[in-house]
């Protein structure tokens, strides 16, 4: 069967989200549709993610300070419906890409890291893990100056698990 373009590319990020297996921000389901790929043009795909929440196909989940884009029932009934319908040579696109792709988007959205100059010119490091659903660490650092803070800033991304299972393994007994 075929649709229109509207309907071809609501299509494909449904199929994304899917491949995904995760909640994601909108901020990264654009990247991953618009920017990262050319598969939906910028405002096009905003548009379409907002039609998609209105429909009830997909739904935001999580806090409202950080919410995340999630799949519904509906709109995997909805994709499976028309599966077929997505062209072959897309599908394999986008399975490839969300293969090789999926833990870096991942450590994106769940590793958060910043920093801000205090009064006294020391620096505070804000370090967080995130679940869909809650923080799961929260830790603030003062440190004394802002290469030290760019420096911890920069290795969240890689560190924060061993960071978490090091906290664990120390503060909880089992």
């Amino acid at each position: 069967m075929i649709h229109d373009e509207t309907t071809n590319n609501k299509l494909l990020i449904l199929f994304v989200l899917d491949k995904l297996e995760m909640a994601v921000s909108e901020e990264i389901l654009l990247q991953i549709c618009s920017m990262d790929n050319d598969w939906i043009p910028y405002l096009f795909c905003k548009q379409l993610i907002h039609e998609l929440l209105r429909s009830g196909f997909i739904t935001r989940v999580g806090n409202n300070n950080n919410p995340m884009i999630a799949l519904t029932t509906d709109g995997r009934t909805c994709l499976a419906h028309f599966y077929n319908d997505i062209a072959l040579s897309i599908q394999e696109e986008v399975a490839e890409y969300v293969r090789s792709h999926r833990l870096d988007y991942r450590k994106k959205q769940e590793f958060i890291a910043d920093y801000y100059r205090n009064g006294d010119s020391t620096f505070t490091v804000s370090l967080k893990i995130l679940q869909v659903s809650q923080p799961l660490l929260d830790i603030k650092m003062v440190v004394p100056t802002r290469s030290v803070a760019a420096s911890i800033y920069n290795s969240w991304n890689e560190k924060a698990p061993e960071v978490y299972r090091a906290l664990h393994d120390i503060l909880v007994e089992d």
